[in-house]
């Protein structure tokens, strides 16, 4: 790839770029960090030292060169760094120990939440799971570098507290401080949608140089807008996609209006339709997999709520390109993962109808590559900025 990173220019002694240049073009040399930062290569050596000490970095070999010694080329210590990730979803709370390339080493088993539970008892829940996988994991602590909590709630990320949640009603200005005082480590504190982007984006497409548009439609249907790296100029925010409008005489959202995404894509509205329209199987309650399954059987109702469901979705996908084009759009969450085999297609085409002639070309949808791991991985994500900005 290009090493053209004016963005990067950032003044001598300022760590966090050289370890944000590494990482998004690394491996790479002294010498080209040098040319990408405009820092004097002695500048560049004596950090670099520093940042070999501290394991943050790796000298992972040589690289190219028509003459003299070869370069040794730098890279992100990917597999002696470690992030703890907690997700709080409806199901329960899972938690893993995720390496700085994305692979999770160890998880600890899904363990219920119960309806209602006060915020203090979550919380708890919460280090109970962190000190299990920091445990499990069998990695020195002080390689641990934080923990990513996601959750379905507002957050307000200047004061790392979740401000509102409708999934845990209880979850208001609430800061996860005994998660970080029991383990050591500090919590970095996010929306999930958010962290799912920032996983795709960190570790499926690190040099993609399109907004990231991660549409979620699970539970409910939300989304996160990324820019490029070394694009600070351009969004990243958590995003309501799910109360957009597509139907106006639609049914009724739990926002209080009609027609919102979310009341015709989650999962609950979904498997609401197919109830009303399907018998009830008589090994226990419709699922989106026996769903599937009937439409892949030649049910003609199953298949049309699925058809529905990616007209639908082909719509906001038209909706979000018309903002953010060029973009690459990943859709992950329950129900892509479960339908995207007919989903998919279908949303591609509604939006191509629903596209001006001119974006059709400049955008492009894809299935979320990590799948039920994305929030899980984007915790380690979002770790990993934290510790490459504070140096």
């Amino acid at each position: 790839m290009p090493l053209v990173s004016s963005r990067l220019r950032v003044p001598a002694r300022h760590r966090a770029a050289i370890l944000t240049a590494i990482r998004e073009y690394g491996p790479i040399s002294r010498a080209d960090l040098s040319r990408v930062l405009s820092l004097r290569p002695s500048s560049i050596t004596s950090q670099a030292r520093d940042l070999l000490a501290q394991g943050l970095i790796d000298e992972v070999g040589p690289g190219n060169s028509s003459t003299g010694r070869p370069p040794v080329l730098l890279d992100i210590a990917r597999r002696d760094n470690y992030a703890v990730g907690i997700v709080l979803e409806p199901n329960g709370i899972s938690a893993a120990l995720v390496q700085w390339d994305g692979a999770i080493v160890c998880r600890s088993p899904i363990v219920p939440v119960r309806p209602n539970v006060p915020a203090v008892d979550l919380e708890q829940q919460a280090i109970e799971a962190a000190e299990r996988v920091l445990c499990e994991g069998g990695v020195l602590r002080e390689r641990v570098h934080g923990i990513g909590v996601g959750v379905s709630a507002l957050v307000d990320t200047s004061a790392n507290e979740a401000v509102f949640s409708s999934t845990f009603s209880q979850v208001r200005r609430f800061r996860f401080d005994a998660l970080a005082e029991s383990t050591g480590r500090p919590v970095y504190l996010e929306d999930i949608a958010y962290l799912m982007a920032l996983g795709e984006r960190w570790f499926v497409y690190p040099n993609d140089r399109r907004p990231l548009v991660f549409l979620l439609v699970s539970r409910g249907t939300c989304g996160a807008v990324l820019a490029p790296a070394g694009a600070p100029e351009l969004p990243r925010f958590a995003a309501e996609f799910g109360h957009m409008v597509v139907s106006p005489n639609g049914p009724l959202c739990g926002c209080g209006k009609r027609g919102c995404l979310e009341a015709l894509l989650s999962e609950s509205a979904l498997l609401g339709t197919a109830q009303r329209l399907l018998p009830a199987p008589s090994n226990g309650p419709l699922t989106l997999a026996s769903v599937a399954a009937l439409a892949e059987a030649g049910n003609q109702i199953a298949a049309s709520i699925i058809e529905t469901a990616g007209e639908f979705l082909g719509l906001a996908l038209a909706n979000i390109a018309s903002v953010f084009a060029p973009a690459l759009i990943v859709v992950g969450g329950s129900v892509a993962e479960g339908w995207g085999r007919w989903l998919l297609p279908t949303g591609r085409a509604a939006a191509h109808d629903h596209l001006l002639d001119s974006l059709r070309d400049r955008v492009e949808v894809l299935p979320s590559r990590l799948g039920g791991d994305a929030a899980l991985v984007g915790c380690a994500a979002r770790v990993m900025d934290a510790v490459f900005s504070r140096q």
